[in-house]
């Protein structure tokens, strides 16, 4: 599962207008659960980052759920909401908290390359 955050946090690092999202936040921290996995995002004032000590501390919002859910999460194939309803994730965080969270991640994905019709 690290591998995969590390992609992501690569690409949220390249996308300036979801950094806008995140750069008056104080402190956002998702810990991500999954199979016996578990890393903690923190975003912090226009900063994202892996959490390399696992305290924890208060204000950590946990998202649990699958592998491959949390993948489709992070690579913004899946909306949060959509994984949360059909049960393939769990999250404990007030409502606006998720909207910012799905937000981030939706966003973050990569962008779709379309042809040109001729």
């Amino acid at each position: 599962m690290e591998e995969m955050i590390q992609v992501f946090l690569s690409a949220i690092r390249k996308q300036s207008h979801v950094l806008k999202l995140i750069e008056n936040l104080d402190v956002l921290k998702i810990k991500l659960i999954s199979d016996n996995a578990e890393e903690i995002l923190v975003f912090h004032r226009g900063e994202v980052f892996l959490l390399v000590d696992n305290d924890e501390s208060a204000g950590t919002y946990v998202i649990s759920g699958e592998r491959n859910s949390i993948y489709s999460l992070l690579q913004g194939k899946e909306k949060l909401r959509n994984l949360i309803h059909y049960k393939k994730l769990n999250i404990t965080a007030p409502f606006r908290t998720i909207l910012l969270i799905e937000s981030i991640f939706y966003l973050t994905r990569p962008e779709e390359k379309y042809s040109i019709i001729s």
